[in-house]
This record gives C-alpha cells, structure tokens and sequence, in this order.
C-alpha cells in the first residue's frame, strides 16, 4: 500500500511541475514564435517537457522537488561552463557515434543541448522498441544527467513518412515514451524526464531527440 501511494505521490509531483513550468517557459521564451523547432515540437506534443528547464522560483512550491532530483541547480552566471562543459562530455563519449553518423551533439540559444539519434539507428521502421544500437548513446545521456545533475531531459519522438496524421501520433508518441521508460531505468528521477511526439515534425524518418535543459534558479 505505502508504495502505491509513493508512487501516486511521485506522479502528482510530475503533473504539477509540467503544469507549472509549462507555462513559465513559454512565457521566459517569448512565446512559440522564438522556439526551436525541437522546443516546440515538445510542447506542442502535449508534454510540455521543453519548458521544466526554465528558470525556477523558489517560492513556487514545486520548485523544492525539482531541484532536489535534479541536485541542485545553476545560477546565471556559470549556466553557460556549466552547459558547455556536458556537450564535451557527451562529445567525447559519443564519439563512435558521432563520427560515424549516427548522432550529433549541439547547444540551442537557450543553453540547452540538443543530442539527435537517426532514424535509421533509433527505431526501425513502423516501430516504438528502442534499437540496441541506440542503447548506448541513451546510457551516456543519463550518466552525464546522474553525475552532474542540475538539468532536465525532454524526449522527442518523430514520426515515419508513411500512415495517417493519427498513426503518425501514435508511433512518435510511443517512441518518445519508450525512451523515457529506458532513461528511468538507467536512474534518471521521473521528475526530470519528459515525453512528448511530434507527429507533425519536418523530419518524418524515425529519428529521436533528447533535449538536455539546464535548471536555473532565479
């Protein structure tokens, strides 16, 4: 029973964070107009994760949850080292990938990192499994979130070029989902990770985003 209740509680906590902070990053972005196509692809899924990385109040009575999964969270001033310095990581772990074409590691204007799996190793075609070769790349996202802490992940599933608008949702909404399954059990708090499709994505192959947000306090 307590950890049913545990897990009801865990789940309230996500609800209200994304609610919260959904709207706290849209605003602090200007609105959908000024947003990568990645950021709102995000909260246009319906998840709203792109938005969890926005900069935090600590009167707001989430924001204690959020940060102590997350160990913390940066101050303005070294958001920037602190941002640049997990893209060499991920770099230098991802290399294999990188240089064989398979994944690629970029900041977005907002500090955020930008890691994107093809779809040719992501998923197959017409599936939501998560393919063993993109295991590894997931393993080295959730390393870099557990050891350094203070950021938070949205996921992004796109969709294949075939099937209707509906199918297209479907498949992107599983495949972002399967991704968040599989950084949670690599030990990423729940809190920290969101999934979202984006069925309606200019890039209709298969491919597969993780938005690693850095987590500001005001």
């Amino acid at each position: 029973m307590q950890l049913k209740k545990s897990s009801i509680s865990m789940k309230m906590v996500a609800v209200g964070i994304l609610i919260l902070f959904t709207a706290a990053g849209c605003a602090s972005n200007g609105g959908l107009s000024t947003m990568t196509d990645t950021t709102k692809g995000g909260i246009l899924g319906g998840a709203g994760g792109a938005a969890i990385g926005a900069i935090i109040d600590h009167a707001n009575p989430w924001a204690g949850a959020l940060i102590g999964a997350a160990g913390g969270a940066l101050t303005g001033a070294v958001v920037g080292h602190f941002m640049d310095d997990r893209k060499k990581d991920l770099e230098k772990a991802l290399a294999p990938q990188i240089n064989a074409g398979e994944a690629s590691v970029q900041i977005l204007a907002d500090n955020a990192l930008l890691v994107t799996e093809t779809g040719s190793t992501a998923f197959s075609p017409g599936s939501a499994v998560v393919n063993s070769g993109f295991i590894p790349t997931l393993r080295t996202i959730a390393n870099v979130v557990n050891t350094y802490g203070k950021t938070t992940i949205a996921v992004i599933g796109h969709p294949d070029s075939t099937g209707t608008e509906a199918q297209r949702r479907t498949l992107s909404n599983q495949r972002a989902e399967a991704i968040r399954t599989m950084l949670l059990g690599m030990g990423v708090s729940p809190v920290l990770v969101t999934a979202s499709g984006n069925p309606n994505s200019r890039y209709m192959d298969g491919r597969a985003e993780v938005v690693i947000h850095p987590l500001v306090s005001s």
